[in-house]
């Protein structure tokens, strides 16, 4: 199974933690927000994460990257130039997401 998580957001709210690090990276309950999102998709069978970012992509991938080998998946990185909001991502990742008839996620990190 397929997941696309949306992670565009500044996290203007959460200033000054979102200064140096996107929002979903934030530490909730001794770790970062979106590894909750990431280990619950796992535990119910997904195997491919696309994630959309466009707030520091840079520190997104050097942070979760690493989660690939750890939990078995695959995170494919897409960097928006400018905000695409809802729709666009979903667009943006549509080869991913349409390769089968298998079903998705779309969440919400931030």
């Amino acid at each position: 199974m397929k997941a696309l998580i949306l992670v565009g957001g500044f996290g203007t709210r959460l200033r000054p933690l979102t200064l140096s690090m996107p929002k979903p990276l934030v530490d909730f309950a001794n770790k970062p927000m979106i590894l909750h999102q990431i280990e619950a998709l796992v535990k119910a069978g997904v195997t491919d994460i696309f994630l959309d970012v466009n707030y520091k992509p840079e520190v997104m991938v050097a942070v979760l990257k690493k989660y690939e080998e750890k939990f078995g998946i695959t995170i494919t990185f897409s960097v928006e130039s400018v905000p695409l909001g809802t729709a666009g991502p979903l667009a943006l990742a549509r080869e991913v997401l349409g390769k089968d008839d298998s079903p998705f996620f779309v969440l919400n990190a931030d």
